[in-house]
């Protein structure tokens, strides 16, 4: 289903032909150039130049279409044509350990070139193939020093005075299909369990897959076997999984289309996400992108075009979580399915942590539900809390960076959060549990923390059918004694704070929050009667004022529970996050939220 998909993408752009970002054609491949070697028309050296891009601080290759798939693997020399590395180009390789084995190298890539200059007839050509006559890899030590710093990647020809290289002029259909002719020789013939045409079974699945996160640099595989133990019925190699040559090549390279285009690419956890779409959706596309995470500070939007497109996104989620926006496509729209796929490495190849296939206005409607569950009052502005800061707060608190260290957390409940979110179903039962425990254990009670808890609330309770949802904000009419234990619990921290002039070193929560909220007959008696003390400190009507407010909430509470179960402290941290948030929000402020 994946790779159909996928393939499907893949014809989908190639037909359009409107995109600035265009997908590899059948018989090229997208490759890193780094350097150019510059010739006169009769074939003698101009200069070889660099064609690394600054971007910040580091120089980076520049990307190019290039003929032929990507750098064949093996011990044997497989020269590329016009293109390959300084080894097979110049007979030249940095700190040598096998000078013999370069010369072999770059002696294939001559052999290969003067071979074709009879059937090619291009004076260009002719150029490249007289300069590979006339080379001695013993010069390219004289500038040395000048090659070890270009030549870190891929290398192509220009002629001198000319803007476009050799390949761009020199390569013809027929070549190209002659060379994927001769590739595809050894392969096998079956059936394509993708696309069940009958034809040519890739034995390898190229190019490579490039972009995912922590993979390898130079690319890694979604589907291959290496090792007897994952082979059936005889079939060895990806012939155990038979796909079509075209069909593996398609969705080879629309996947790294997708994972080069960062509006199409997110990172959650240790996996990568891409996502796409059956017709064009700039807006949906968008909001998902949003939705996922934020920009990255070396990813913000430079063009005005790409500062509309978040504009729209984030207007688009802000109305599905205040129910505003239209959670069905018009009639006029074409109907959309989405794709979303979540890849991890894995060595060298790639593992799946996530695919979600859902309709467009389906999408809406979960994506809706999921920005109604975790809203909560009590943030800085309007921003919607994305999925990466979601997963973030699962991290320890770093006191001193004031921040989220996310080293430790979960790459499996990254995705297994995403998944909750595209299909709608009860969010990981892990991830309740895991941000409970870090407020135990480092006690901060963070604005995205709390959400998380409402949101598993509210969820568990909505699948069970139980209509009744948490209140994004105060809810005194609220009798859960959890709730209402949290609620006294931030009360007598406030009376606390009162009491004592300047800064407290250590509050009642810094001691006492943790087993409050799971055995608070244990600890509120003991509270209550150190609240007499702090009371007893403040002016006549202050302490009137928090004594009538500890009341009020202390009167629903019969008895304080023994234990509370994992959802009872859920509801113990939402009620002391309420009652706190509350405390310091004006009464202006409160009655322009109950409006909203």
């Amino acid at each position: 289903m994946i790779l159909q998909r996928l393939a499907e993408h893949y014809d989908r752009i190639a037909a359009a032909g409107d995109d600035g970002n265009q997908i590899v054609p059948t018989g090229f491949s997208q490759q890193k150039i780094s350097f150019c070697v510059v010739l006169e028309l009769d074939g003698k050296l101009n200069a070889i130049q660099s064609m690394q891009q600054q971007k910040g601080r580091a120089l980076v290759a520049t990307q190019m279409l290039l003929p032929g798939q990507g750098k064949p693997s093996g011990s044997k020399p497989t020269p590329c044509f016009l293109w390959d590395n300084a080894a097979y180009m110049l007979g030249y390789k940095a700190k040598d350990p096998k000078p013999s084995t370069t010369r072999k190298q770059f002696a294939a890539f001559r052999n290969k070139h003067i071979s074709l200059e009879e059937e090619v007839k291009h004076p260009w050509f002719t150029a490249v193939c007289t300069f590979l006559r006339d080379w001695n890899p013993d010069k390219a030590l004289e500038i040395e020093d000048h090659l070890s710093k270009v030549t870190t990647n891929f290398g192509v020809f220009r002629i001198a005075g000319e803007m476009r290289y050799v390949h761009e002029l020199v390569t013809t259909p027929v070549m190209v299909e002659d060379t994927e002719r001769a590739s595809e020789s050894k392969n096998e013939e079956g059936v394509c369990l993708v696309s069940g045409v009958r034809g040519q079974i890739a034995r390898l699945h190229e190019p490579k897959i490039k972009g995912v996160a922590d993979a390898q640099p130079g690319g890694a595989l979604l589907v291959s076997f290496n090792a007897s133990a994952y082979e059936s019925y005889g079939k060895s190699q990806s012939y155990n999984a038979p796909v079509g040559a075209a069909t593996a090549f398609k969705y080879t390279n629309a996947l790294n289309y997708l994972l080069n285009r960062r509006e199409r690419r997110v990172l959650l956890g240790d996996s990568t996400v891409v996502f796409w779409a059956d017709h064009p959706n700039n807006v949906l596309e968008g909001a998902i992108s949003a939705m996922f995470a934020e920009p990255l500070p070396n990813e913000s939007p430079i063009i005005e075009e790409d500062q509309e497109r978040l504009r729209e996104a984030a207007l688009l989620l802000k109305q599905l979580r205040d129910g505003t926006g239209a959670t069905v496509i018009s009639p006029d729209d074409q109907p959309t399915r989405f794709f979303l796929l979540g890849l991890s490495p894995n060595a060298s190849r790639i593992s799946v942590r996530l695919w979600v296939e859902a309709d467009g206005a389906e999408l809406r409607r979960r994506l809706g539900r999921h920005l109604q569950d975790v809203e909560l009052a009590g943030s800085k502005d309007d921003r919607l809390l994305t999925l990466r800061e979601i997963v973030r707060a699962t991290g320890r608190w770093d006191e001193k960076k004031a921040r989220f260290d996310t080293e430790n957390v979960s790459p499996q409940l990254a995705g297994e959060l995403a998944r909750s979110v595209l299909t709608g179903a009860v969010y990981p039962q892990s991830l309740l549990a895991t941000v409970l425990r870090r407020i135990h254990c480092d006690g901060e009670v963070a604005y995205a923390r709390v959400a998380v808890i409402k949101a598993c609330l509210n969820r568990n309770s909505r699948l069970r059918g139980n209509p009744s949802e948490v209140s994004k904000m105060l809810d005194k009419d609220n009798n859960d004694a959890a709730y209402c234990c949290g609620r006294a619990f931030a009360l007598l921290e406030m009376i606390q704070k009162d009491s004592v002039e300047g800064e407290l070193n250590k509050t009642i929560k810094d001691s006492y929050f943790s087993s409050a909220s799971t055995t608070p007959s244990l600890v509120f008696p003991r509270l209550c009667r150190l609240s007499q003390y702090h009371l007893a400190k403040l002016d006549t009507g202050p302490r009137i004022y928090r004594e009538k407010q500890l009341g009020e909430v202390l009167n629903k509470l019969h008895l304080f529970p023994r234990l509370l179960s994992l959802e009872d402290q859920g509801n113990f941290v939402l009620g002391y996050f309420h009652q706190r948030q509350d405390l310091f929000t004006s009464k202006k402020d409160k009655e322009e939220g109950v409006k909203a």
